[in-house]
């Protein structure tokens, strides 16, 4: 045991003195994991139009106007629907909300003396943070019917009578009281007169009539706001579930970037292999008092722990940045068993050609294919269906999975053995192949 420890520390010297080795080991897969992690969201969206589905239920010539006044806003992606198919975006995701314009809501909107419209009001869940915000953009828009109505003095004037006739039929409201409101509505009367014959002497300045719109809408209750729940669980192996499960963009991003550490490990010492057999390296240590299974042995364990400083330190950078594994006793064995695969991964990869250059530029392109395929680029759960299945067969797949599951998937130790099972077997028998090849070519 001590023969092979101290070959597995001159391999790790000699490792460590390969700059460009160490950048692709360590350096490169950082980079990549503070790059993704930076611009990957989860959260809500950071995009400035709020996108919006709007049923209008109405179909009046003021509900037009108040969809219109929403669609006028840049704040705002204004898209109409159906209430169902509204609705149902809004639990895809497509759309932050959904606003549900109900039947008659024309007859009373924008009329500042009849009962506030009613209005209903859909959210994402995930989004309650800018119901205000959309709650605010609805009176912004009803407040533009109260200037519409103004414009346009002929539509008031019918309700103006009904109300007038509605307040000396109620008994219930006192005499003196109806005399009062009756005479205010025979002034609201005269008012529209005085408006109609303003406006067909003279241009009315929109801006001015806007802005005073504007002052008063602070202080009247131009609609009845209700919320509606568009809440639905999504299937539990939906992409939707699996991601609502991660807190931050490191969660995703180190387990991408750590197999790529991993990688960097696998070309650096499957290269040095092959360099000590350039060299005649290899033939010196034979003649010596070690047997073959001491050498293969300590650069197994070499390499072994080279990965896990290397993965040991891009978990602890990880966490200075944020990410907190659910499990650290689950992260341990997800990274051991790691380890166990590409250290019998990396005897049959030095195999792959006789020169230096060869096999660093085999063992990359490999392990290129295998990190596009396993999930080392983009995430496994946003590739096709076919891909995900191809991806079975890929080992970056399966130590991809089993961090995650640690960080912020949530599996159990019974979940965790199946992706750790099949990194260790695929080690085990990788190692044995890499062993025999290794044995018949110095044979």
């Amino acid at each position: 045991m001590k023969r092979i420890l101290i070959l597995s520390l001159k391999d790790l010297k000699l490792i460590s003195r390969d700059k460009l080795g160490m950048f692709f080991m360590l350096a490169f897969p950082v980079l990549m994991a503070l790059f993704f992690g930076s611009i990957m969201n989860f959260g809500p969206s950071g995009s400035n139009a709020l996108k919006i589905a709007v049923c209008d239920r109405d179909r009046s010539p003021v509900s037009r106007r108040f969809v219109k006044n929403l669609q006028d806003n840049e704040v705002v992606d204004v898209d109409e629907l159906p209430r169902e198919d509204a609705v149902d975006s809004v639990r895809r995701g497509s759309h932050a909300g959904v606003i549900i314009i109900p039947p008659e809501f024309g007859m009373t909107a924008g009329v500042i003396w009849k009962d506030a419209p009613p209005i209903h009001l859909g959210l994402d869940p995930s989004r309650r943070a800018e119901a205000g915000m959309l709650e605010g953009m609805v009176m912004q828009a009803i407040g533009g019917l109260v200037m519409d109505r103004f414009q346009d003095p002929a539509t008031l004037r019918p309700l103006i009578e009904d109300s007038r006739k509605e307040i000396q039929a109620d008994d219930s409201v006192p005499l003196p009281t109806r005399v009062v409101l009756s005479t205010m509505m025979e002034s609201l009367a005269g008012l529209i007169d005085s408006i109609e014959q303003v406006q067909s002497t003279a241009d009315t300045a929109p801006g001015d009539m806007e802005q005073e719109a504007a002052r008063g809408r602070g202080e009247l209750r131009l609609a009845s706001v209700t919320y509606i729940d568009v809440s639905r669980s999504p299937d539990p192996g939906s992409r939707a579930a699996i991601l609502s499960k991660v807190r931050s963009g490191w969660d995703v991003s180190f387990p991408q970037a750590m197999v790529w550490a991993v990688m960097g490990c696998v070309a650096g010492f499957a290269t040095l292999i092959v360099r000590e057999n350039t060299l005649g390296t290899h033939t010196r240590l034979l003649v010596s008092p070690l047997t073959r299974s001491q050498l293969l042995a300590g650069k197994g364990v070499a390499c072994f722990l080279c990965l896990m400083l290397v993965l040991t330190t891009m978990i602890m950078l990880a966490v200075g940045l944020g990410m907190r594994p659910r499990r650290w006793d689950l992260l341990v064995l997800s990274i051991a068993s790691t380890g166990v695969c590409f250290v019998g991964l990396m005897l049959p990869l030095s195999l792959l050609g006789r020169t230096e250059q060869a096999v660093s530029g085999t063992v990359w392109g490999i392990c290129t294919v295998m990190a596009m395929f396993g999930g080392g680029m983009v995430p496994v759960v946003f590739m096709p269906p076919f891909i995900q299945t191809l991806s079975n067969f890929d080992p970056v797949k399966w130590a991809v999975y089993s961090m995650e599951g640690a960080i912020w998937r949530g599996f159990t130790f019974t979940e965790m053995l199946l992706p750790c099972g099949i990194l260790t077997a695929v080690g085990t028998v990788s190692l044995v192949i890499g062993s025999w090849m290794i044995s018949r070519r110095q044979a």
